[in-house]
């Protein structure tokens, strides 16, 4: 996935217009339709602020990594990236549900053991 697919992704799972993403970064209104359209990209300084605002890599943003978080160094297992992966692309409803049925299965799983 590239960067202006990702931006754009994430922008909208925070529920921000271009505008609104614009005006957090200190940027122009049109800096974010134009990272989105691929007629720009962000400076260094840019892509950290934005990196920091979502609280992701630079390399997740740039489509190096499919690492949704920044992960200081250690390797996460490949089933935990695909699991973060899925879960980043659900709306805040699907992360609800999913929240509610993974207690549930804790909540199975504890008293089941005893």
């Amino acid at each position: 996935m590239t960067f202006n697919i990702r931006l754009k992704q994430l922008r909208q799972k925070h529920k921000l217009t271009q505008s609104e993403l614009a005006d957090i970064l200190g940027l122009k209104p049109t800096a974010i339709s134009n990272y989105e359209s691929k007629r720009n990209e962000p400076s260094f300084e840019k892509l950290i602020a934005l990196s920091k605002y979502f609280d992701v890599s630079c390399d997740y943003l740039l489509g190096i990594s499919d690492a949704y978080l920044p992960i200081g160094g250690e390797v996460l297992d490949k089933d935990i990236v695909e699991f973060f992966n899925l879960y980043q692309q659900l709306d805040e409803e699907s992360t609800k549900e999913i929240r509610q049925y993974i207690n549930y299965l804790l909540y199975r799983q504890t008293h089941h053991e005893e």
